[in-house]
């Protein structure tokens, strides 16, 4: 009996060992596979939105090969055969707050106007999915955008609310400006997670626009820099943008020009306190500089700023003296249509301003608007005499939308209400 017996428990054992080893195996494949699976796929415009993008990803190894492949949109699944490869740049990065990890970036350049493209990325085996974008027209022609404010906390939990019914509200939206704090603290790579996590897919098909905030520019403890407003490696990791803007503050302040609009990113954080002495006295003048002479050669028909803190705050306690006094005067000088931040965690709208009060209509002036995605929010002390909305407590979304000579503002809660809105219309060359 025992005898008979021994067959069976080798034959037992021979076929648990080679269980084990196929499952080990499988568990092996499974682990390459995930550490090779992008994540965090972020669209940017990287120049002219004609022809020009990029798009950032990350794993958790490096990849060998790094690439992507694009092609025009076809209803035939067949189109990957006829994919164009595109190498990528990777590098091997260490975050102050996680263990290292791998990031890449690529552009697209020479496409062409007003088409519709579909790209993934990988190493060849393993790959993304494969997400849709269309360029810009080469000429002026209505579009539609998104503004988003302080994004900053609760990101994945609450924050997402916002992204995602502000896409869902408009889902042709061409990009998303966000005007600052898009984390709490801009070199922990869990909150970047957090942030890209709360986007969804939605980061890899509608280009994002950021301008840093103050949050965003909070380095890791005991890291030291020459350039005091420098964003921490992860604003580069994950975007790539336009490097048309001052030197010391490449693709933090930039601008593209957008069917017949151009749209300046402009990082205001320079104008607070670290602007007043030594290299932060040089970046000042640099970037009023290079803020002049885009406004002055700006062939476009309408002018849009986005920066993070407000030249008019709402906030209890908040000023921007500085703002006022060297920045408002060019935006009042080259007829700037509408600037856009966020810092206040509130939303606030002024009436048309030129010199800081309100012109009459039909006039030139500026508007100035405010606005908050996540869930912090401030005590508001707003200055009446000049605001035409405000609002607290409410997260909020804008659908903005530039059609020839009229541009359409509107806000929104998340539950989907219409908070505020308002028409521009040119007259006139410009």
């Amino acid at each position: 009996m025992v005898t008979r017996l021994k067959k069976p428990i080798a034959f037992l054992a021979l076929a648990a060992a080679l269980a084990w080893m196929s499952y080990a195996a499988a568990q092996k494949q499974a682990a390459q596979t995930s550490a090779a699976a992008p994540s965090r796929i972020i669209l940017t415009i990287a120049g002219d939105p004609a022809r020009s993008y990029a798009v950032t990803w990350r794993t958790s190894a490096l990849a060998q090969n790094p690439q992507a492949q694009i092609a025009p949109l076809s209803p035939d699944p067949a189109f990957e055969k006829s994919a164009q490869k595109v190498s990528a740049k990777g590098e091997v990065v260490t975050p102050a707050d996680a263990p290292a990890a791998a990031h890449y970036s690529v552009r697209f350049d020479n496409l062409k106007p007003a088409t519709k493209y579909c790209y993934r990325v990988g190493d060849g085996s393993s790959w993304s999915e494969w997400n849709v974008f269309q360029t810009a027209a080469a000429r002026p022609e209505r579009f539609r955008f998104l503004y988003l404010g302080d994004a900053q906390n609760n990101i994945r939990s609450l924050c997402s609310r916002t992204f995602r019914t502000a896409f869902a509200a408009a889902p042709d939206a061409r990009f998303i400006i966000h005007a600052g704090d898009l984390v709490a603290d801009g070199y922990k790579d869990a909150l970047w997670g957090e942030w890209c996590d709360a986007m969804g897919f939605i980061s890899a098909m509608v280009p994002s626009l950021p301008v840093p905030g103050n949050h965003d520019l909070h380095p890791a403890p005991g890291s030291k820099d020459d350039n005091p407003v420098r964003a921490p490696d992860p604003w580069r990791w994950h975007f790539t943008l336009p490097e048309n803007g001052p030197e010391s503050l490449r693709g933090q302040s930039y601008y593209i020009d957008y069917q017949g609009a151009r749209f300046i990113a402009l990082d205001a954080n320079i104008f607070g306190g670290k602007g007043d002495a030594g290299a932060g006295k040089k970046i000042v003048a640099e970037q009023l500089q290079w803020l002049e002479k885009i406004l002055r050669d700006n062939p476009n028909r309408w002018t849009i700023v986005f920066q993070h803190q407000p030249p008019y705050p709402i906030a209890r306690n908040r000023k921007a003296d500085r703002i006022q006094s060297v920045v408002v005067p060019l935006f009042d000088k080259y007829n700037v249509d509408l600037v856009l931040a966020g810092h206040d965690h509130a939303y606030g709208r002024t009436h048309k301003l030129k010199g800081g009060k309100p012109v009459a209509a039909g006039q030139n002036g500026t508007i100035y608007a405010v606005s908050v995605s996540g869930p912090k929010m401030y005590d508001l002390t707003p200055d009446k005499t000049i605001m035409a909305k405000v609002l607290d407590n409410s997260q909020i979304y804008q659908i903005i939308t530039i059609d020839g000579d009229r541009l359409s503002y509107g806000a929104y809660t998340i539950d989907g209400a219409q908070f505020d809105q308002f028409e521009l219309r040119k007259t006139g060359s410009r």
